[in-house]
């Protein structure tokens, strides 16, 4: 009788192989409930807050106006940069890196550039810069050159903590190929530049010399006159003159003289108070301003060197390109004034009669045995005098037709 074999019965390969089925089952549902619960467990101590979006702190960007560019020629790059800003964190960079005064890309060179104004959104800040670029070199010629890669320092501030700093981070903006083309294009001309110039810059330059030819214009005119002036000067010494005191003198300029020489009496007076001097210096005045009321004769001459101003006389300036000196003098009297007061219009009667009152006053005071200088009343003669010469003279610039025969103030 065989007796059963013992690696059937009890270890046989049949049976060690259920064995490890057994136990292999168990073991990978472990396993898999271990990994399950792991990953549960990762997305929970990961998952974002409602109302947080997972952006990055600071993105830039290189742009250049043209892919291909010539040794020499100058480009335009520009930089622009996105950085968060929002009311809980902001994100600060170090724009002294990126100044276009301090920025380094070699080899290309920056030779100017500018920032313009930001843009803020809602989340970002965006800053760009704008840089002038050109490349100086003999062996780039038909090469792909990088504008070199360029990294910026940024910390972020966050208004927890009462706006506490982290750590400086630096952003790593990869480099942008430029090709550079030969020194003159194959089917050029010639060597030299076009022209760059649009109808804007047409417009600027002709603008430009338009305001340079006024100006010009003007300070031409300017020298001309001074010419003529010099030429009317020389000429005017040189040539046979006409005795001084055939040239008569305007009414106008007499009056205006008068009206001036009793304003410098009014103010002796107010410092020193009457004398009869001033008394007289006011009669003079006046008798001149009667005469050119009357259309009388005055007596005028040239004043020379050494000439000084006597009793009944008044200095006058007068001329327009050159200014000439002449005393003037006059006889008028109240009872000359009275003989035409009754002939004359109403309107100039008034002033008329002013004018021979003020006369009798002052010409009693200069010439009196005995003058009495009674301020209140001389005060009221030299006022009403005034104002008769200025009506005078108004009424002679109102009625420009008016012309005076000249022998009338010929020299007597």
């Amino acid at each position: 009788m065989e007796q059963p074999s013992l690696m059937t019965t009890h270890g046989g390969p049949e049976t060690r192989r259920a064995k490890r089925n057994l136990i292999s089952v168990p073991s990978c549902l472990r396993v898999t409930w271990l990994c399950v619960t792991l990953a549960l467990a990762h997305g929970q101590a990961f998952a974002q807050k409602p109302g947080e979006v997972e952006t990055d702190p600071i993105r830039c960007w290189w742009k250049s106006d043209r892919s291909a560019i010539r040794v020499g020629e100058r480009f335009h790059v520009t930089l622009t940069c996105g950085v968060v800003e929002m009311p809980t964190v902001k994100v600060v960079p170090t724009l002294t890196q990126i100044d276009p005064g301090a920025l380094q890309v070699p080899p290309f060179e920056v030779v100017g550039g500018n920032r313009r104004p930001d843009i803020l959104t809602d989340s970002r800040r965006y800053l760009q810069y704008e840089y002038y670029v050109r490349l100086i070199g003999e062996g780039f010629f038909g090469q792909d050159v990088n504008i070199p890669a360029l990294s910026i320092t940024y910390h972020v501030q966050s208004a927890a903590g009462q706006g506490s700093e982290g750590r400086d981070r630096t952003y790593v903006l990869p480099p942008m190929p430029v090709r550079v083309l030969s020194l003159v294009p194959r089917d050029a001309a010639d060597i030299r530049d076009s022209a760059t110039g649009s109808f804007a810059d047409i417009d600027a330059r002709r603008f430009r010399a338009n305001v340079a030819y006024a100006g010009a214009g003007i300070l031409f005119a300017f020298a001309a006159l001074l010419v003529i002036v010099a030429i009317v000067r020389v000429f005017g010494r040189v040539r046979q003159r006409t005795p001084a005191a055939t040239r008569v003198v305007p009414a106008g300029v007499v009056l205006g003289a008068c009206v001036r020489a009793l304003r410098g009496v009014k103010a002796q007076v107010v410092r020193e108070g009457w004398t009869p001097a001033l008394a007289r210096q006011a009669l003079a005045a006046l008798r001149l301003a009667g005469a050119v009321a009357l259309d009388r004769r005055v007596a005028q001459g040239a004043i020379t060197e050494g000439m000084i101003e006597r009793d009944g006389q008044i200095a006058v300036r007068h001329g327009w390109l050159w200014r000439r000196r002449t005393m003037l003098s006059a006889s008028t009297t109240p009872a000359s004034i009275a003989k035409v007061i009754g002939r004359s219009k109403s309107r100039d009667r008034e002033a008329l009669e002013r004018l021979a009152s003020s006369l009798a006053t002052f010409g009693g005071v200069a010439y009196g045995r005995e003058p009495e200088l009674d301020r209140a009343t001389l005060d009221a003669a030299l006022d009403a005098g005034v104002a008769a010469i200025r009506r005078q003279r108004m009424t002679r610039i109102l009625r420009p037709a008016v012309v005076f025969r000249k022998e009338q103030w010929a020299s007597s």
